[in-house]
């Protein structure tokens, strides 16, 4: 390919109303246009990384950034001043200024569209907003994911807000509830940065958190991805979160459904969620009839006799067959036949005292 053509964009105007953005790059030079292209994935592809790029056309990542610079200048100047160019422009900004200065690039982008006033994809929304002076496009951080945000923030305070965090979280190796921690936070930064307006606003840490590598916010709380409670990664640790969160017993066939309320990205399969629950009966107890409960809220589980058991050592009396199909629906979903079935079978172990009414032998 030929990288070496001149051009001169500084008297085209291009109206974007009636042209598709792919199509404005051809007033670009060659080598421009196909970075713009394979860097937004404009050709329908996903994006390519500069480092690929350049590895492509034999040169370095640093030339190929080069290149991608002067062709987002270009194309800035191609389209500066459009209608339609300005209108994406002021309500990102307007979004980003109603979002505490903050958000992650897909969140951004995803509202725009949601907006429905404009024509453009994700892809060519992504390209106009990068090109724009006034939205700052945060792409190369270590600790932060890709985001935009207005001044007065600026990425050296982004960073070392994520690197405070990271080490918080570290030394304290437990989760925080969130608006504790968004306090302690905001009021140690408040005062170092006075002048940055966005910090006084709560909104603004749920943003950034969101866009924080390895933090995770979940449920009221925020901490490592290392921490369970804020991190639910194992179907044990959905299934008893989500049985925490119904706060009742439930029959495992619905337990997919409920924990895919919570954990939507990943579809739950019935066989996973009840090989957990039998393979975990030491937190999640089987009540009988495919119903289960967890052992935290006091059900021991068990066999019908050994319940039984149980049942007339906490009341030490004998006590009417109705009484013990009570207190057992309690501890076990079985009927009143299996409950006289097992009084009658294990005779070394419940004795009748009268008709309908029943001990337990003591050994």
């Amino acid at each position: 390919m030929n990288f070496n053509i001149k051009m001169d964009d500084k008297k085209i105007k291009v109206d974007i109303e009636k042209t598709n953005l792919k199509d404005v790059l051809i007033y670009c030079k060659p080598k421009e246009r196909l970075v713009l292209i394979r860097k937004f994935g404009l050709d329908g592809n996903k994006e390519t990384p500069l480092q690929r790029i350049g590895k492509e056309y034999n040169l370095t990542r640093e030339r190929i950034r080069q290149i991608e610079m002067q062709a987002l200048m270009r194309f800035r100047r191609l389209i500066v001043g459009n209608d339609t160019y300005m209108k994406v422009l002021d309500e990102a900004k307007k979004i980003l200024d109603s979002q505490a200065g903050v958000l992650r690039e897909e969140k951004l982008i995803a509202k725009l569209i949601n907006k429905g006033m404009f024509k453009f994809n994700k892809q060519e929304l992504k390209l106009i907003l990068v090109s724009d002076f006034d939205v700052t496009y945060l792409k190369r951080n270590k600790l932060i994911d890709k985001s935009f945000y207005l001044e007065p923030l600026y990425e050296d305070l982004l960073t070392k807000m994520a690197t405070f965090m990271l080490d918080h979280f570290e030394k304290r190796k437990a989760s925080q509830d969130l608006y504790e921690f968004i306090g302690h936070t905001k009021e140690l930064y408040t005062k170092e940065f006075f002048d940055v307006h966005y910090l006084q606003n709560d909104l603004f840490y749920i943003n950034f958190f969101e866009s924080v590598r390895n933090i995770c916010v979940f449920d009221g709380k925020i901490g490592l991805p290392s921490f369970p409670d804020v991190n639910p990664k194992t179907i044990k640790l959905k299934i008893l979160y989500t049985m925490r969160r119904i706060n009742k017993p439930i029959h495992y066939q619905e337990l997919p459904a409920k924990i895919m309320e919570w954990f939507p990205k990943k579809n739950i399969k019935l066989n996973t969620v009840h090989n957990e629950l039998v393979k975990n009966n030491d937190i999640f107890v089987n009540l009988g009839l495919g119903i289960y409960g967890l052992r935290e809220w006091w059900y021991e589980g068990g066999m019908v006799k050994d319940i039984l058991v149980r049942i007339f050592e906490r009341n030490n009396r004998p006590m009417n067959v109705k009484e013990l199909c009570k207190e057992m629906l309690k501890e076990k979903m079985v009927s009143p036949n299996t409950v006289m079935l097992n009084l009658q079978k294990y005779k070394d172990m419940f004795r009748r005292v009268e008709k309908g009414v029943y001990e337990l032998i003591e050994k």
